[in-house]
């Protein structure tokens, strides 16, 4: 039997989340993730691959808006309200409308992120979908929703030279039970009142490199060492996960058994070339 462990919502893209004990599978994945990022002066989106310092910011919910705190404890409390003007962003490659924060919201941004930076987030008008599906996404890079076992962690430490978390990889829902890699198998489970449907597997990129110490990127490279000699497919991107996306609207919870209601042969994995 599996067993779902764990819901993180990150309110902010590249900012840490938090847990929640239940959870609204919506129209774009989970109620309130990735709903809002930072774009620089240009519109692009701005990201921890580029700059890890964004991980260390927490953001929480509160009542009408989100809260922010910095690495030293400094917070700023933002409202839904406080988001008025209308912009252009581009998130790879695709052009979408959001709304863009009041200018004390970007100053307080920028200056504790030592570069000028807008926070957008996604309002009626922000049309973007799943590639080559009619799944609505929000600012996730690809797809609304990522899934990884407890036990496919366990998998990569025991091969690894120093352990990863699964913060590393930054997963909506974790779950225990199976062996490890067993999601590279399932092509349709039910959650709760939710069924969902397996899209492809995660390519992990720099960001799950980080040190969330120095907030630096590790010089072992750790975890992309370890997965490139057991996870790289046949083009050497490198696995971890599995991408979803909800069929139906409904309620999950920590707790909730994982049904499996239609598996596949997973990918063939080897050493990158």
């Amino acid at each position: 039997m599996t067993t779902l462990t764990q819901i993180n919502v990150y309110p902010i893209k590249s900012m840490s989340g938090f847990q929640v004990s239940s959870a609204f599978i919506g129209s774009t994945g989970l109620s309130h993730d990735r709903q809002m990022m930072l774009i620089d002066d240009n519109g692009k989106f701005v990201t921890a691959r580029k700059l890890p310092r964004l991980l260390a910011f927490k953001c929480v919910l509160h009542q009408t808006g989100v809260v922010i705190t910095n690495g030293s404890g400094k917070s700023l409390k933002i409202d839904f309200a406080d988001f008025s003007q209308i912009v252009s962003v581009n998130i790879w490659r695709h052009e979408m409308a959001a709304s863009a924060a009041n200018d004390d919201i970007n100053q307080w941004i920028s200056d504790e992120l030592g570069m000028s930076v807008r926070l957008v987030r996604v309002n009626d008008d922000s049309q973007r979908t799943v590639e080559k599906t009619s799944q609505s996404l929000a600012f996730a890079d690809g797809f609304p929703l990522l899934i990884i076992g407890e036990e496919s962690l366990n998998t990569l430490n025991d091969k690894a030279s120093e352990p990863s978390l699964m913060s590393q990889f930054r997963s909506n829902l974790i779950f225990s039970g199976g062996d490890g890699f067993i999601e590279d198998t399932w092509r349709r489970v039910k959650i709760g009142e939710v069924e969902f449907e397996f899209v492809k597997p995660c390519e992990r990129c720099i960001m799950t490199t980080v040190d969330m110490t120095s907030l630096a990127f590790k010089k072992s490279k750790e975890p992309l060492r370890t997965l490139a000699t057991f996870r790289a497919d046949e083009r050497g991107r490198l696995m971890f996960g599995e991408n979803l996306i909800a069929i139906n609207e409904g309620i999950i919870t920590v707790g909730d058994s994982i049904e499996v209601l239609e598996t596949h042969i997973g990918l063939n994995y080897g050493t990158k070339r």
